[in-house]
């Protein structure tokens, strides 16, 4: 049995890493939420996020924001093509927790439909 991890291979984890992706990667927005997609040549999906305090003043939000879209890539990254996606706020999240979650889950079932492998 295969347990999902999120393990450190699998964050974007450097200002390089980052910048590579908003270089060549192809943007999309879903509501509140921009995504930033490069494919690699690992094999594997990687994550990284980029949530601005403009947007989530709170640091409650940006963390539950964060969770949430974390837990929905660890379920279902064997899934995912090898892609780095940077995750951002383009816009104010709502201010009640379960709006907050209701639009992460939209946007990850936009997000995942556009980088399933085949």
């Amino acid at each position: 049995m295969h347990t999902a991890r999120f393990t450190k291979r699998v964050r974007l984890l450097n200002a390089a890493q980052f910048d590579a992706v908003f270089k060549q990667g192809r943007r999309f927005t879903v509501g509140a939420f921009t995504a930033v997609m490069a494919s690699n040549e690992l094999g594997f999906p990687r994550i990284g996020f980029a949530f601005s305090k403009k947007h989530a003043p709170h640091s409650v939000q940006r963390n539950r924001v964060r969770r949430i879209l974390r837990e929905r890539f660890r379920l279902q990254q064997a899934t995912l093509a090898p892609v780095d996606l940077v995750l951002m706020l383009r816009s104010k999240l709502p201010a009640d927790a379960p709006s907050v979650t209701a639009a992460a889950n939209d946007f990850w079932l936009q997000l995942a439909r556009r980088c399933t492998t085949p």
